[in-house]
């Protein structure tokens, strides 16, 4: 085991997102394959092999393991038999099952084959494993029906070659279009890059808090320019942090850095380290991570999958094997907390959107982490709404004990419950520390000045004029208490 004492210059490469995109991808492919064998008409008697051209592509794509191959192959295996018109369709299996160590060889050990600018490896693989999946079919179906060998070498050979030959057209057809769209989303690995591995390294968190991050810069899979910069940020207990800034800043990055989803879901390069709950994020998966770390995207019906308020509350308790009684104690706990108590009958479908947002944030709960994070949860909210969610998040911090990290643009819903800003922007912190201090920091040097609150903008006109304020302006009865104690003469200090 070596020792790290300079976080600093650890560098860490993954060079896929999640794990299971290769799974993604092959679902979508082999779909894909599906529609086209069923609608694809027969030019005559041929038909190209659309199932193969598609898992083809899709391991190429997404570069899975040997074993991950064989069963992409096994479900197109599958997915053939049931629309198979052939009288023996079981004999897909044998056939996809050797086709798949092909293309597998050529996804993890055949560089480009480029002529030009053109890559010809899509076609190559292919054809060959069209080739080899075919010459396996007709060889059992021949054994199995006893076909005569003329009509087998004569026939049905010539078939297999025509059908390679038309794979190797329809395949790169198929593989460009979903490598362009598949990197924009930066689903597919970084060819040459290999996957970094901490495990045998001594990692120490330096900073205070339950989370630290170290020296974090940060950049994703095809991209050249860091997204987050020499961040260091540390994360106490019971902190109500708010992470702020212009779009484009970094503020979902540091966070799903947090959670650990960077890099281990979405792939790039760190520098740096992040701890999270005494525990480095290069070394322990997101799953481990969710324990302690509970994450609310600013997209949380994605993160619903069931039909009633119940199934959602069971779903990932069930999945981590906890018994019916303790499943039950911990989702009543966890909607009361959020003020959903005693819906789990209702179905999802006929919650308001504010509420599915506390059902997510309920299911979390369940999961009974010490951190929560928030990643732009009022996007979608009317007025009403932000605040209500912020004194329900407020109550959880002050009442639970529960850490909050919040990204987050309309500021003024928070100023009550927030006892610490961070403003990011072009990746770096500029400015960290109490609300009042860092939104005086945003006029002064005009970053972002338009997140301002317009109640704590106009203390700070009155400031500028010289008139001198108790209280921030943080809520309406602050405001009118300073002002009253202003106009009275009795001025004190500027508070923060």
């Amino acid at each position: 085991m070596e020792s790290v004492v300079d976080v600093s210059k650890l560098i860490f490469v993954k060079a896929r997102g999640g794990e299971l995109r290769w799974l993604t991808i092959s679902t979508l492919m082999l779909a894909i394959g599906m529609i086209l064998h069923l609608v694809s008409p027969s030019v005559a008697g041929f038909t190209p092999n659309w199932m193969i051209a598609t898992y083809v592509v899709a391991i190429l794509l997404t570069k899975p393991s040997y074993r991950q191959c064989v069963g992409i192959c096994m479900v197109a295996a599958l997915m053939e038999v049931f629309t198979s018109k052939s009288a023996f369709p079981y004999g897909n299996f044998f056939s996809e099952f050797f086709a798949s160590f092909v293309v597998a060889f050529f996804a993890h050990s055949v560089p480009a084959l480029k002529i030009g600018k053109f890559d010809v490896k899509p076609m190559i693989t292919g054809f060959l494993a069209t080739i080899v999946s075919g010459f396996v079919f007709v060889s059992i179906l021949t054994l199995v029906m006893g076909i005569p060998q003329k009509v087998y070498l004569y026939a049905m050979l010539p078939m297999v070659a025509l059908v390679g030959v038309g794979n190797a057209l329809i395949t790169p057809f198929l593989y460009f279009p979903a490598f362009h769209l598949f990197q924009s989303f930066g689903y597919m690995k970084v060819s040459g890059v290999k996957n970094s591995d901490h495990k045998n390294l001594v990692l120490k968190q330096s900073g205070e808090g339950v989370i630290s991050v170290e020296h974090l810069s940060f950049s994703y899979p095809f991209s050249e320019e860091p997204v987050l910069r020499d961040i260091q940020l540390d994360v106490k207990k019971g902190d109500f942090l708010v992470v702020t800034g212009p779009n484009g800043a970094g503020k979902t990055t540091l966070l799903m850095a947090m959670a650990g989803a960077v890099p281990h879901y979405y792939g790039g390069t760190m520098t740096g380290m992040v701890f999270t709950d005494g525990k480095a994020t290069t070394q322990t998966s997101i799953a481990e991570l969710a324990y302690s770390i509970g994450v609310i995207l600013s997209d949380y019906t994605s993160q619903i999958v069931t039909l009633t308020v119940g199934e959602e509350m069971a779903f990932t308790l069930e999945n981590h094997g906890f018994s019916p009684e303790e499943i039950r104690r911990r989702s009543a706990e966890a909607l009361e907390k959020v003020h959903l108590g005693g819906m789990e009958g209702r179905r999802v479908a006929t919650l308001s959107g504010g509420q599915r947002q506390r059902l997510v944030v309920a299911a979390v709960l369940a999961e009974e982490p010490d951190i929560l994070v928030f990643d732009e949860p009022t996007s979608s909210l009317d007025p009403e709404g932000i605040g209500e969610f912020y004194e329900m998040v407020g109550e959880l911090n002050r009442r639970e004990g529960l850490t909050v990290v919040v990204a987050e643009h309309h500021l003024e819903a928070t100023l009550p419950y927030a006892n610490r800003f961070v403003l990011l922007d072009q990746g770096k912190i500029l400015c960290d520390g109490m609300p009042g201090d860092v939104l005086r920091y945003m006029d002064e040097h005009g970053v972002y000045q338009e997140a301002i609150p317009d109640m704590f903008r106009a203390q700070l006109s009155l400031e500028k004029a010289g008139i001198s304020f108790e209280k921030s302006f943080f809520n309406m009865k602050d405001a009118e208490y300073s002002v009253v104690h202003a106009l009275e003469g009795g001025q004190g200090h500027v508070g923060a």
